[in-house]
């Protein structure tokens, strides 16, 4: 089975008024093409930061990182754009959604962006899939909590990515719409073959992963 993500002594270091201070430590970590990942640990453990150095989103301080078969580690921020069209996505704790567009348009305009064929099909049948075709022209703020999520789920999932990265999906929601939303993540995901690898500190929902990874100190233990 191939890798969608190869992460080999990787550090993440900021410098600090007291000196140095290491976030991710010579971390190893990998997920297979179709494979659902949870990683846990406590606050502060470096969950969120494993994944913003596994999507490029913060360049590691030294070691290799590996994203859909290409080293992006030595990569300039155009060629990781480039690399992340259409194939890698991010669902976050909070939402991320442009106020001043409507459901519909949040879930059309990276897909725009990523010159994607067929957008308006796109956006539609993602928001068919997460039940919210009915609220398509509702702005952000006329939806609930739960609805802002499944839209941004919508948004992650339009462009039928290889690879899924959600950070804490469900720890703005209520416990009904955090399992309507992580039930969305998984089913969606299985369908088209993506890889999901989510932070949570939601014990049920890391069960519901194929592999539970902890943190701890920076390190994976």
């Amino acid at each position: 089975m191939t890798e969608a993500l190869k992460m080999k002594g990787v550090w993440l270091t900021f410098a600090a008024a007291s000196g140095p201070l290491d976030i991710l430590k010579g971390l190893d970590f990998e997920a297979a093409d179709g494979e659902t990942v949870a990683i846990v640990g406590p606050s502060g453990s470096g969950k969120s930061s494993l994944i913003a150095v596994a999507a490029g989103l913060e360049p590691a301080s030294r070691g290799e990182v590996t994203l859909l078969g290409e080293r992006i580690d030595s990569l300039g921020e155009d060629e990781l754009s480039r690399l992340r069209r259409g194939r890698v996505s991010m669902v976050f704790q909070s939402f991320h959604l442009l106020e001043t567009m409507t459901a519909f348009d949040n879930v059309r305009a990276p897909l725009e962006i990523a010159r994607l064929d067929r957008v308006d099909e796109r956006a539609k049948d993602a928001l068919d899939a997460v039940g919210l075709s009915h609220r398509r022209l509702h702005y952000p703020g006329q939806l609930s909590g739960g609805e802002r999520q499944r839209v941004a789920v919508a948004r992650a999932l339009a462009s039928n990515p290889k690879l899924v990265f959600a950070d804490e999906p469900t720890g703005n929601l209520d416990a009904e719409s955090g399992r309507v939303v992580a039930d969305l993540l998984f089913s969606i995901a299985k369908d088209r073959g993506a890889t999901l690898i989510l932070v949570t500190h939601d014990a049920a929902l890391a069960s519901r992963a194929g592999r539970i990874v902890t943190m701890q100190d920076g390190q994976i233990v």
